[in-house]
């Protein structure tokens, strides 16, 4: 990829949200690969995956090549903003990432079964997030063969 790897970033909860923007900006590997773009729930993340509403701009909001969702969000959860990603053709085969502080099977096997890349546990540790981020953006970068979005 020649150019700088673009996540977007669902969660509700704004110090998580700042955490890992502090996160990525504390290891200069990974800020070096990729920008982080945030919205604040799950119908923001749907609306800026597909262009739509205050979204619409590209250049602004460029089209992501990664998405982190958080699974518990009150507006729209991840698995159900996941739902609404894969119903485009276009975002079917859009890496996505749930995560979330449970630890229920089934509630991975209901993310997986709506088209989840993969889940991780919500890292709710400072060091333990850099770590995680750090190996998402590493493997994405260089194992993925991503869609060439401009």
């Amino acid at each position: 990829m020649n150019r700088l790897l673009r996540i977007l970033l669902a969660d509700d909860d704004e110090a998580f949200t700042l955490l890992v923007e502090r996160a990525v900006q504390d290891q200069p590997d990974v800020a070096s690969l990729c920008e982080l773009h945030c919205v604040s729930d799950g119908t923001e993340a749907v609306d800026y995956v597909l262009g739509r509403g205050n979204y619409a701009d590209r250049i602004q909001f460029p089209v992501p090549d990664f998405v982190l969702l958080d699974q518990r969000m009150r507006q729209m959860d991840g698995c159900e903003a996941l739902i609404e990603i894969r119903k485009n053709k276009s975002s079917q085969a859009l890496p996505v990432c749930i995560y979330s502080t449970s630890t229920q099977q089934k509630l991975y096997d209901l993310c997986y079964a709506n088209g989840a890349t993969f889940c991780i546990a919500k890292p709710l540790e400072y060091e333990t997030l850099g770590n995680k981020l750090r190996l998402i953006v590493e493997f994405a970068t260089s194992v993925l063969e991503l869609p060439h979005n401009n």
